[in-house]
């Protein structure tokens, strides 16, 4: 490196540390050039005593635990009465091919029969009709874990269109009882599918 570069690095170096020196010197002094912070105020806020009356806690009793097996007969039985009540005459009410596998022979012959009487009345070559069936609560109270019928009621919605599912027709309020009968490997089968209307 040159010596002209290294006198002017030195300089540089020389300068840095006069301006430290300078201001570590008139630090005391710059707190009265520096206009002074206005002081925090150090009023106490007022007391008040809040009392409040928190009402007495009254527990709710807990859900009942619903068996595994009950469990998956309630998600069976709402399947099988959301299929076979949804259709519309363009698909031929297909629903019902759906839950056939799920149904005891006896049962199979009833829910054909029903879909060929709803094809009948609803031809796709006649005028457009669909119905959705939601099911709004299922209930298992009376089931008792692997006995060898289960009977599991639903209440679902109903809606009728005349093709366009977005504007029924007619709403209207079903109770459906679904009955499982135990096979005999010890699964279950609907044995039967119940419809009641509600009246609103």
């Amino acid at each position: 490196m040159e010596r002209r570069t290294k006198l002017i690095l030195l300089i540089i170096a020389a300068l840095i540390l006069l301006a430290i020196g300078v201001y570590i010197l008139l630090q005391p002094f710059l707190p009265s050039i520096v206009p002074a912070q206005p002081p925090a105020l150090t009023t106490t806020p007022p007391t008040t005593t809040i009392t409040t009356t928190v009402p007495p806690v009254t527990a709710t009793p807990a859900a009942p635990v619903v068996p595994q097996d009950i469990k998956k007969l309630e998600d069976l039985a709402t399947i099988v009465v959301s299929r076979i009540g949804s259709g519309s005459s363009v698909d031929g009410f297909t629903g019902y091919d759906d839950v056939l596998l799920d149904a005891t022979p006896s049962e199979r012959v009833t829910l054909k029969s029903e879909q060929a009487a709803l094809q009948k009345d609803h031809p796709p070559t006649g005028p457009s009709f669909g119905m959705v069936t939601r099911v709004v609560s299922v209930d298992s109270s009376g089931a008792v874990s692997g006995a060898q019928t289960i009977a599991i009621t639903l209440q679902a919605q109903r809606a009728e269109d005349a093709g366009n599912p977005t504007q029924p027709t007619s709403v209207t309020y079903k109770k459906a009882t679904v009955t499982f009968e135990k096979q005999s490997d010890g699964t279950y089968l609907v044995n039967g599918v119940m419809w009641e209307d509600i009246a609103r």
